[in-house]
């Protein structure tokens, strides 16, 4: 899809802006209460349903096994289990298929959301790169902010941003 789009933008002689947004160890940060709200509100579970849910998500246990020596009882207190067929269900329900992919389309930027790798894409031309690279950062700090707010965290070492352009389109 960011080929198609790349391309097309280039042979208008536009400037592309590519971010990839990776997520650090996303599958453990999820707050149960935050994705049963989301399951609740978003996509009308109630009542049996979602307690069903909730007693799939919580009361889960796991211990540490190193050379035979094995680590006390820890409750999971968040995140979904992986491995599962409902764990990336519950991960996309909780970032991609509502409240991230809303916000995303609210600023004006086209993207494309798979479990924890995100895609921002945007093409303007040339005479208004100051202004796209300002819509940018307020963007992305926008982005960054919901992260936080629903416990997530970027993984700065897999975020990339590119900038692509036609020959001679930035005077530099």
């Amino acid at each position: 899809m960011w080929d198609v789009f790349a391309r097309a933008a280039t042979g208008s002689r536009k400037i592309s802006c590519l971010c990839l947004l990776n997520l650090l160890t996303a599958f453990d940060t999820i707050d149960h209460n935050i994705l049963l709200t989301r399951l609740s509100s978003w996509f009308g579970l109630q009542n049996t349903a979602l307690n069903w849910l909730r007693s799939y998500l919580t009361s889960r246990c796991f211990h540490i096994k190193c050379n035979n020596n094995l680590s006390s009882l820890h409750t999971c207190l968040c995140g979904v289990p992986q491995g599962s067929v409902l764990g990336p269900l519950l991960f996309v329900t909780y970032t991609i298929t509502t409240p991230l992919s809303t916000l995303i389309s609210s600023l004006s930027l086209n993207h494309h959301l798979y479990a924890d790798d995100t895609l921002l894409f945007l093409s303007f031309h040339p005479s208004e790169f100051h202004s796209n690279i300002i819509h940018w950062q307020n963007a992305l700090q926008q982005i960054f902010s919901w992260m936080t707010a629903n416990l997530l965290n970027l993984n700065s070492s897999k975020t990339d941003f590119l900038l692509i352009e036609h020959n001679n389109f930035l005077k530099y």
